[in-house]
């Protein structure tokens, strides 16, 4: 189960990175509909462009069809007059007829001659009005077709412009977008990074914790094994302790058996007993025997310290000795004080059986 603290990192990292994309993505949704409002301007500029021309083309186109109209009635006029002319000129109602034959002219060849010529003139009338017509047309469907090659020229240059527009709004539009995506990018794997390395510290700490605390149930468990082995050595020793005082206190009690079968109860001196018997003492120069702790940690320590010899004993060891040999302590207590500063480890066990054998010779 992963630890409390690397999940919180890992929550902590996951809602800065959803924080990160949101504020990114938004960025991407602004660019995207900007984009979309420059092409939609684009398109709206195009439009409203080609509609200007045509309806300049239009406009155009219909003062070149009125000029056509008023062309077309010129030339109308301009043939009802030349059939006007040409009607008066052979004098439909007679009047040239009896003209020419007061002046002896009729069926001479001359008014026939002169009626061709105006009908000739007639013709030409015509066939210029016409023409003038057909070069008047002419002019302006060229005109009408320059007017419509212009607006498709126009609008080509429009949708040119335009294109231009959109190529412009187009690379801004991927640059922004391509500059934010490698921002997004790159700030989430700072991001990664950033809580990777949080991760990793914290990962370390808890690791580091962890052997600390096996270190220290391998400690408790090796002291609570220790303590056992103490009990057990410890109970061993008081066993073994306390049959050595028994054997002690067997010594002691065949010492002054020794000492009252001897006869020499009676005397209030110390005697000694030859062949390993024991000092005894007046009880009644007797000191306290809670003097002996401190008396004997000095000694033990001195003896400890500075007897290389098991018979040598230092000065002031010696007057220690020379204290307890005058008859101060009781003899027992002086055994089991013995017994006492050896089991605190005090005194060395070599220490105490000269001390022993010194004060029980």
């Amino acid at each position: 189960m992963e630890d409390e603290r690397l999940s919180k990192i890992n929550q902590e990292r996951d809602l800065a990175l959803q924080q990160s994309n949101n504020t990114y993505n938004q960025i991407l949704q602004d660019n995207q509909n900007l984009y979309n409002q420059q092409q939609q301007y684009t398109t709206d500029y195009l439009n409203t462009q080609n509609d200007v021309l045509d309806k300049q083309l239009a406009f155009n186109e219909q003062k070149i069809e009125q000029q056509k109209e008023v062309a077309r009635k010129n030339m109308e006029t301009e043939q009802k007059k030349a059939r006007n002319d040409y009607e008066s000129f052979i004098n439909p109602y007679g009047y040239r007829n009896e003209n020419l034959a007061e002046r002896g002219l009729l069926k001479s060849g001359v008014s026939e001659t002169s009626m061709l010529g105006g009908f000739n003139s007639y013709q030409n009338r015509l066939a210029s009005a016409n023409k003038a017509m057909q070069d008047a047309f002419t002019q302006y469907d060229n005109d009408m077709n320059q007017a419509r090659l212009n607006n498709d020229v126009q609008k080509a240059q429009n949708a040119l412009n335009a294109l231009k527009m959109n190529l412009e709004f187009a690379e801004t539009f991927y640059t922004n977008k391509s500059n934010t995506m490698q921002n997004q990018l790159s700030n989430s794997q700072s991001l990664n990074s950033d809580y990777y390395n949080r991760y990793q510290t914290e990962y370390g700490n808890i690791q580091a914790e962890r052997q600390r605390a096996e270190q220290i149930r391998q400690w408790e468990a090796e002291m609570a094994e220790k303590q056992r082995q103490y009990n057990e050595t410890l109970a061993f020793q008081k066993a073994q302790a306390d049959q050595e005082q028994a054997n002690w206190e067997r010594q002691y009690a065949l010492a002054q058996q020794a000492k009252a079968s001897s006869g020499g109860g009676s005397r209030s001196s110390s005697s000694k007993k030859t062949g390993g018997g024991t000092t005894l003492t007046d009880n009644s120069k007797k000191s306290s025997s809670n003097d002996l702790p401190a008396l004997f940690s000095v000694a033990g320590a001195l003896l400890g310290g500075t007897t290389n010899n098991s018979t040598k004993l230092s000065n002031q060891a010696q007057a220690f000795v020379r204290q307890v040999s005058s008859g101060k302590y009781n003899i027992k207590d002086v055994n089991n004080e013995i017994y006492k500063q050896y089991r605190g480890n005090n005194i060395s066990k070599k220490v105490a059986d000269e001390l022993f054998n010194y004060y029980n010779k």
